[in-house]
């Protein structure tokens, strides 16, 4: 904090000696020196050396002062800071008050003992000129006179040159900082993410985003170990008042990281997590897997500190974070043996509160894919629905897209009928009881949906038969071995919700991101959406997640896809967000609404809305193969339908084409002039005959030669000249007005065979007017014919 260490400095100055101010001063500017407000500390500095190196010159020369060799000296920050020190704090009766003044004794101790010498001094100009504040120029004549004063003109000439172009970068970098800069108020402290100080914290960090992009773009060219300190000041500046946002702490290690400082960067991860972010999921993963990727190969330091850190983490989420232990999982798998993968697997089951069915899940697909055991994967699947069964219909599906995925159709057919006919008969006995159960409704909808796409797409007619009459005439086998009369026997199961709708089966047609589009209330997309797939607990569970603060993103990062029976408070439950660990997927489930097809029918009224328990039970499966492939569809597909590409314009790349030349360019006076003379007869007659006198004017008042410095604002030019009013001028004061005040270019620069198509001198004629011409062979002979058809119409009869 450059505030801080004014402070201090201030401190010192006032009560320390001059020796232990200029260490200070030093430590500062080694720490703060590219600050942009870190002008008045260098030229403090600098005030200090040069007081030194002129006690030092006088001591070594007593014709210093005559041969030109000392330095103009600024005012003293020493004696400036205790004369501001009131008397009454300046004397204290237990110490001895500084005298104000310090003497010229001082000054040649501290140049001895500190060894200010001409190469030191020149290094800190060097350094103070070379950034970027608001005393460049002031610092930058100061170091002509110390180059100057070294009696090497040639030299001197040298340096300058070659430190000119840093100075002049400086300064055009101090600007652009200074208006980026503009509104951040440096004496912000961090505060933890909360919903009330969120659109403070987000105005906070975009702007020092714009200061770090700004930064990291090396504006001034400065060398790769000049570069590194300057960027990682910014960052540190940004964390006093951004320390809670982590993507500020994984950019400043990505940082780190790109300028070769691997144990720096870890450090600093370290440090986030333990001072500001302990329980941010993303920070200790990163950090866990930055101790077990330090070296490569791994040594046994660098995997001993990743479990301690996997298992610190374990103990420090909130519980359960199935995500956590999923990563432990995984580097035991990566570092160890298949075996002892397994082992802490079962172990994590029997004992672990972070073990949810999600473990299971990632444990059996572990088997399958990396280890390459279909039936320890199925054993796997099974043993989670001994576990689980009916509370968690997540892990069936995902059971039901492992056999798919691995070929098994049959047992897919078997799991999903099953699975149908279980809710089914769930769903009757509720009704005989008078019981309403949604989520035994919604499960039964999406295990049906399901099953209908497995075998509409891989399946044989007799097969797409059965799965779409199943659930009628089941439910009809149902009744009757209830003891149902058969005349309600005969009715459909719509009534109760066990029927399939038509929301129902327009999703038993679709094909991953893919949905048929039909006419009904409700259906206003145009394209498919993420929504469409997850069950509307999980939507809303994933909108709570995000406003539900930082407290609660690891807990939501923890468990994707995780329905529980219950609905726990957000801070320690992981909701039922199906990939939150990718936060592109969750964002647009987030900004998309939420469809669910067995419950729009029933939200239609207010009071089936208000008794409709559905919203707050979190126990909807979700269909992980599905909502994988609507996030692919949202991230890498095209946004625009391909029914409306036909509509698309076209439109040519005019970046590459010429500029507009209009005729004047053509016969300007520069190219006339140089080429007038090779031109053929044939090309001087294609050239226009005749200029509008509008064109003449404008050309006259350009400038012939060429401009120096950067080119003129066209933009500011013009919306001058249209916001100019003119003032009206009566045409009787121009008759005054003659051509020789429009024509600022001699006439002999233009050849004289070019000159009689161009000229049209503007003259005043008899009656005075302005805009008279002098008579041509050609206007005279024009009008001797006008009159002649005149004097032939008037002497017939």
């Amino acid at each position: 904090s450059l505030d801080l260490w004014s402070s201090y400095l201030t401190y010192c100055k006032r009560n320390l000696p001059l020796e232990e101010v200029i260490r200070a001063y030093q430590r500062a500017v080694d720490l703060l020196g590219t600050d942009w407000r870190a002008g008045l500390l260098w030229a403090e500095y600098l005030a200090l050396l040069k007081r030194c190196y002129n006690a030092q010159q006088r001591k070594d020369n007593p014709d210093a002062e005559v041969s030109g060799r000392l330095l103009a000296e600024d005012p003293n920050p020493v004696e400036a800071a205790r004369r501001a020190l009131k008397p009454g704090i300046r004397r204290k009766p237990d110490q001895q008050a500084k005298p104000v003044e310090v003497p010229e004794e001082e000054f040649l101790k501290a140049a001895e003992v500190l060894k200010v010498d001409v190469q030191l001094l020149r290094s800190a100009f060097q350094r103070a000129a070379g950034s970027a504040h608001s005393v460049l120029d002031k610092l930058w004549i100061g170091y002509e006179q110390f180059e100057k004063s070294l009696g090497s003109p040639q030299m001197a000439q040298r340096l300058l040159r070659e430190h000119m172009p840093r100075y002049i970068r400086g300064k055009a970098s101090f600007k652009e900082l200074q208006n980026l800069c503009s509104g951040i108020d440096h004496f912000a402290v961090a505060l933890p993410l909360r919903p009330k100080n969120a659109a403070q914290q987000t105005r906070i960090l975009e702007k020092w985003r714009g200061v770090l992009q700004y930064e990291r773009t090396n504006p001034m060219r400065l060398a790769k170990h000049e570069l590194q300190p300057r960027v990682s000041l910014c960052y540190q500046q940004t964390a006093l008042s951004c320390a809670f946002h982590s993507e500020i702490w994984h950019d400043f290690v990505t940082w780190l990281d790109a300028c070769d400082q691997k144990e720096q960067a870890t450090t600093c991860l370290q440090r986030a997590v333990e001072r500001f972010l302990p329980q941010d999921l993303v920070l200790r993963l990163l950090l866990a897997q930055r101790h077990e990727l330090a070296e490569v190969p791994p040594s046994k330091t660098s995997l001993d500190l990743a479990d301690a850190e996997y298992a610190k983490l374990l103990e420090d989420m909130p519980k359960p974070c199935p995500l956590a232990l999923i990563n432990n999982l995984a580097f035991v798998r990566r570092q160890r043996s298949a075996d002892e993968f397994r082992e802490a697997f079962l172990e994590a089951a029997e004992s672990s509160p972070h073990c949810t069915w999600e473990v299971y899940t990632f444990a059996a697909l572990t088997e399958y894919h990396v280890l390459g055991s279909t039936e320890a994967a199925a054993r796997v699947f099974r043993l989670g629905l001994e576990r689980y069964g009916d509370r968690e219909p997540s892990l069936l599906a995902a059971y039901i897209n492992f056999l798919t995925g691995a070929n098994d159709l049959r047992g897919a057919r078997t799991e999903l009928s099953r699975s149908v006919l279980d809710r089914l008969q769930i769903g009757v006995r509720d009704r005989l009881a008078n019981r309403v159960d949604p989520s035994i409704q919604d499960s039964l909808s999406f295990f049906w949906q399901k099953w209908a796409r497995l075998e509409r797409y891989f399946g044989d007619a007799a097969a797409v038969q059965r799965a779409s009459s199943f659930r009628d005439e089941e439910y009809q086998n149902l009744q009757r071995d209830q003891e149902v009369e058969e005349d309600a026997v005969a009715e459909t199961p719509v009534a109760l919700g066990l029927s399939a709708s038509i929301a129902e089966v327009e999703e038993s047609f679709r094909f991953q991101h893919l949905v048929p589009q039909t006419s009904r209330v409700g259906r206003t997309q145009a394209i498919p959406s993420l929504p469409q797939v997850l069950p509307k607990p999980a939507v809303a569970n994933i909108a709570s997640t995000k406003a539900a603060g930082a407290a609660a993103a690891p807990a939501a990062a923890a468990a994707p896809e995780s329905p529980a029976q219950t609905p726990p408070p957000a801070s320690s439950k992981p909701t039922a967000a199906p990939a939150a660990p990718t936060q592109p997927g969750t964002q647009a489930a987030q900004q998309l609404a939420p469809e669910n097809p067995q419950a729009q029918s029933r939200a239609r009224s207010p009071q089936a809305a208000r008794r409709e328990p559905f919203a707050s039970l979190p126990t909807s499966p979700v269909d992980q193969a599905m909502v994988d492939a609507a996030e692919e569809n949202l991230r890498l597909a095209t946004p625009t339908p391909a029914a409306s590409l036909s509509v698309h314009i076209a439109r040519p790349d005019v970046s590459k084409m010429l500029a507009f030349r209009p005729a004047l360019d053509v016969v300007g006076r520069k190219r006339m002039a140089e080429s007038a003379e090779k031109m053929r007869p044939d090309e001087l007659a294609a050239l226009p005959t005749m200029i509008p006198k509008c064109l003449q004017d404008l050309m006259a008042v350009l400038p012939s030669r060429p401009l120096k410095g950067t080119k003129p604002d066209v933009d500011y030019l013009l919306t001058v000249l249209q916001t100019t009013a003119i003032p009206p001028i009566p045409v009787s004061d121009l008759d005054s007005v003659r051509s020789g005040g429009f024509r600022t270019v001699r006439e002999e620069d233009v050849p004289l065979q070019l000159q009689n198509f161009t000229k049209d001198e503007v003259v005043t004629s008899e009656n005075g007017s302005f805009f008279s011409s002098r008579p041509t062979l050609v206007r005279e002979r024009l009008q001797a014919k006008r009159q002649k058809v005149l004097d032939e119409k008037l002497m017939q009869p």
